[in-house]
């Protein structure tokens, strides 16, 4: 028996997979829609224009990492940039937002090994390791860089900073500040408060393309795909160049099943933003809907290079893998979800795929 028809026989037989195929009944993974989700609340500034000290805020320690963020030319960054700091075991330590000359400080209140992340919305995001272990002093400098090409990456006599500076002040106070509340509202995970702080900051404020976009995938998390594509259509309208919201957007093509479409918005919010983990492993379950599961493969790769403690994209690894005729490999990939996500809506049809495979012999 191949292991084509194995999983052919499978998909057919188990609603575990119906979130990819095109059947009446679909099982909404929740986890996997939410991924998206949190990546863009993390990605967008916690505060648009906040005057901040350029300290962490934390108590002053012995540790301490200094941040330069400038352009490729070597001018420095404009204020209002957001900087984390992780800890390399997992987790979100601090944040900061560059102040005059592009700079900013953590002051962690132990030694170990680190991240600085750069991840603001409109730019790459840019990483660099510090090692606190061996020296409690460490200095990072990190290049900004646009998502999209069309924008210049640097400019003379700090142009660019002006223009970013002109655009955070054409936005209202009180349209800031309920953007800012909505976006804690999503973190904390009470969406209908976010919802309803996006849409009073979008009435303050109608051409708020962030604000759109977040609102979009509120509405994405909540299921409301109609709304979803409005929202996110309107941001699209006001910053062609936001690939946060294309990817939303595709997103949302993915739950109504509009596939083609789907795959015109995925590709595009790609283009602008080639290491977003999250738009891969949509695009990946657009590709898989269609049967195009070679062009699926690459794809579901990257997101679980990108997101290896995501649960959902190793089930889709898994099958594209099987599809390759590499059951090893597609074992290894569901036992990997049900390590991430034991209680997962997809883990009685995982386990089923495991005894399958395991009962079955090797040609």
């Amino acid at each position: 028996m191949s292991w084509t028809f194995l999983l052919e026989r499978f998909m057919a037989a188990s609603l575990f997979f119906c979130t990819w195929c095109r059947t009446r009944t679909s099982l909404f993974d929740r986890r996997a829609s939410a991924t998206l989700l949190l990546s863009l609340v993390f990605l967008l500034p916690r505060s648009l224009f906040a005057q901040r000290s350029p300290s962490s805020g934390r108590s002053p320690g012995a540790a301490e990492i200094n941040v330069q963020v400038r352009y490729p030319n070597g001018t420095a960054a404009p204020r209002g940039i957001h900087v984390r700091l992780e800890s390399e075991e997992g987790g979100a330590v601090d944040d900061c937002v560059t102040e005059t000359a592009g700079k900013c400080r953590f002051l962690p209140n132990s030694s170990g090994m680190y991240i600085v992340r750069l991840n603001q919305v409109g730019y790459k995001e840019v990483s660099v390791h510090v090692n606190l272990v061996d020296s409690l002093r460490g200095y990072v400098t990190l290049d900004l860089k646009p998502d999209h090409p069309e924008a210049p990456s640097d400019g003379p006599d700090g142009v660019i900073g002006d223009s970013v500076s002109a655009a955070e002040l054409s936005i209202p106070e009180n349209a800031r500040l309920e953007f800012e509340k909505g976006q804690r509202a999503m973190k904390e995970n009470k969406l209908d408060a976010g919802i309803s702080h996006l849409r009073k900051a979008i009435k303050l404020y109608e051409t708020f393309p962030l604000a759109y976009t977040l609102l979009g995938t509120a509405y994405l998390e909540a299921k409301n795909w109609k709304d979803a594509e409005t929202a996110l259509r309107r941001s699209i309208s006001f910053d062609s160049h936001s690939a946060d919201a294309y990817l939303a957007l595709g997103a949302v093509f993915n739950q109504t099943k509009s596939y083609p479409q789907a795959e015109t918005a995925l590709l595009r919010g790609l283009e602008l933003k080639p290491d977003a983990s999250a738009g891969h492993y949509e695009l990946a379950k657009t590709y898989w809907a269609l049967g195009r599961w070679r062009e699926a493969a690459p794809h579901v790769r990257k997101a679980v290079s990108g997101m290896p403690d995501v649960a959902s994209p190793h089930v889709l690894l898994g099958n594209v893998l099987l599809r390759e005729n590499n059951p090893r490999g597609a074992l290894d990939e569901y036992q990997e979800y049900l390590r991430l996500d034991p209680r997962g809506l997809m883990a009685p049809g995982v386990r089923q795929m495991i005894e399958k495979i395991q009962k079955t012999p090797r040609p």
